[in-house]
């Protein structure tokens, strides 16, 4: 989630069996009583919590910093005492400090991840989460409480990554012995994956059984991973959770080094770059010198401006061709697939806009009656000719796909929930089911759904206990976390808490097995057989099948976005 999205819408095979047979002993007891697992690089100790063990900032890779920033990881040193952490460790070096989801106390020495497992015996599936943020924010303290995963029977494992600048940019100068530059924040996950490979085992982990799964920018890197060559192998099963928007957009890498070249010169401007810099030359020795001045203070934000957001590019290593060439071709990696969306992702999009507003406003106004925040007609009729600039369909198909007397009888919130179904439908639903729909022609296993919980609590704009938005969020982008992690704002009342445990369920049985059916929930048929699951309370229809036409015609992918089938 964050600004990527909000800008596109509305607006050696031996070797590792070698040290996977080293990781695989069973736990071992310090004597103090705690758990400790040898991992490759050295021993680790649990912390308790319960039903659930966790071991927080365990090292995967190297830090990032010298000579391996912008540099494909490397391995981690190895070390004797344990690492006993009651945390996750420091986020990977975040975007600018406006950023309403930027987590504090971010560095560029970030390369852990936290494993949490059960306190039975193994072995386990394992889960590999991928956090979102669009790729410029986030971490994996947000998803430390696994619990209503691990109660099912699975290990958890919630991985950092470089992000913004730090993980995406490319330059002439950085390029590797192959020719090739930027993608160091999946390279990052790929490693993370290989780690889980070969130590897995030491936590009671089935290392033969690994699921990767991820929301937003973690949705669209484990589609990634479903395009990426160097990702085969290292996965077994794949969750997109709302990440399959701009399958076609990934930047060439001459199109990423002319952006980042210009990102460049705007950071540096002005700037005491250091002896490494002299003559102002762009090498790597100065780019990799450059001070947490110019790299925090600057080059983040000029980065994300530059390319527009940042997402994973074609650099010709970790992806030959856009993630929709690939698929289009076969040439995708093939595993059993869960795909889906939220039947109101924009509305998060256009909430932090209302948000931003009234906070900037003078006096700051969180007055929800006020609906001067909202989308007035014809800023609706503004952003229609922007989205079909950008898409291709006409302003005025737009306007007859999307009439305003159609999204209730509410006048004043009309232009803003239909910019909202409008940018859903283009970047998420009718995406989602163009993935789901190639899938499928390959023969591999899909199951689609639709988060719909209406009463799912917000994300943001609730202060002393209200809701402090005109804006309805709906089924928002995000807002079916809490239904996977403990997160707070989670399963509130006995609807909410019988649907976690139907989507808990279906995620866990899916590592297992490769299936999300199971004893205690509804029957989920494959996408296949013409069906995409809707995940809602019972009150607002419940978990149950819709066709995937009308999934289709509820969100006009056969008539206002019917070119981006592929």
């Amino acid at each position: 989630m964050g600004r990527t999205l909000r800008s596109k819408t509305w607006m050696g095979l031996a070797a590792l069996a070698a040290v996977a047979g080293m990781a695989a002993a069973a736990p071992a007891w310090a004597a103090d009583g705690a758990v400790v697992v040898k991992t490759a690089g050295g021993p680790v100790q649990a912390t308790e919590r319960g039903a659930m063990r966790s071991f927080f900032g365990i090292p995967f890779a190297a830090p990032p910093v010298g000579a391996l920033r912008w540099a494909a990881p490397a391995p981690a040193a190895p070390w004797t005492a344990p690492i006993a952490r009651s945390k996750t460790a420091a986020a990977c070096l975040q975007t600018g400090p406006d950023s309403p989801f930027r987590t504090k106390g971010d560095s560029e020495d970030c390369l852990y991840l936290d494993v949490h497992t059960p306190t039975g015996k193994g072995p386990f599936p394992v889960m590999v989460w991928i956090h979102g943020g669009a790729f410029t924010t986030g971490d994996a303290s947000a998803y430390a409480n696994a619990e209503p995963l691990v109660s099912k029977g699975v290990i958890v494992v919630a991985i950092h990554y470089r992000l913004g600048a730090m993980g995406f940019m490319a330059h002439p100068a950085l390029r590797d012995a192959g020719g090739s530059a930027g993608d160091y924040g999946i390279m990052d996950q790929q490693a993370a994956l290989r780690w889980v490979r070969a130590n897995i085992a030491g936590f009671g982990g089935d290392a033969k059984n690994v699921t990767i799964f991820g929301e937003s920018a973690g949705g669209f890197a484990v589609l990634t991973h479903l395009a990426s060559p160097l990702s085969k192998g290292l996965f077994d099963k794949a969750i997109i959770q709302s990440g399959a928007y701009g399958v076609s957009s990934q930047l060439t890498q001459a199109q990423l080094e002319a952006r980042s070249a210009a990102a460049l010169e705007t950071a540096m401007a002005g700037a005491d770059l250091g002896a490494a810099c002299a003559g102002g030359a762009m090498t790597a020795a100065c780019l990799r010198a450059l001070p947490d001045g110019v790299v925090r203070g600057k080059l983040m934000s000029a980065f994300e401006k530059a390319t527009g957001g940042v997402m994973p590019s074609v650099d010709g290593k970790v992806l030959t061709q856009t993630i929709q060439a690939t698929f289009a071709a076969g040439a995708n990696n093939r595993v059993p697939v869960i795909n889906g969306s939220n039947e109101n992702e924009n509305r998060l999009f256009l909430a932090m806009n209302e948000l931003a507003a009234r906070a900037s406003a003078r006096p700051p106004n969180f007055n929800p009656a006020d609906r001067s925040f909202l989308m007035t007609a014809e800023a609706f009729d503004q952003g229609a000719a922007a989205m079909a600039a950008a898409t291709g369909v006409s302003a005025k198909d737009m306007a007859g796909y999307y009439p305003l007397d159609h999204f209730g009888d509410d006048a004043g919130l009309r232009p803003s929930l239909a910019a909202a179904q409008a940018g859903t439908d283009s970047t998420f639903s009718c995406n989602g089911v163009n993935v789901s729909a190639r899938i499928a022609a390959q023969g591999s296993p899909v199951w689609m759904y639709e988060f719909r919980d209406q009463t799912a609590v917000p994300l943001f704009g609730i202060f002393g206990g209200a809701y402090r938005l005109s804006l309805p969020q709906g089924a928002a982008h995000a807002l079916e976390l809490p239904y996977v992690f403990g997160m707070a704002g989670a399963a509130q009342n006995a609807e909410q808490k019988a649907l976690q445990a139907t989507m808990s369920i279906y995620w866990t049985n899916f590592a297992k097995t490769g299936n999300p059916n199971g004893a205690g929930a509804p029957a989920w048929d494959g996408f296949k057989a013409g069906a995409v699951q809707a995940l809602d309370v019972a009150s607002g229809g419940g978990v149950a099948a819709m066709t995937a036409d009308a999934f289709r015609d509820q969100h006009l992918c056969r008539t206002a976005w019917a070119r981006q089938a592929f």
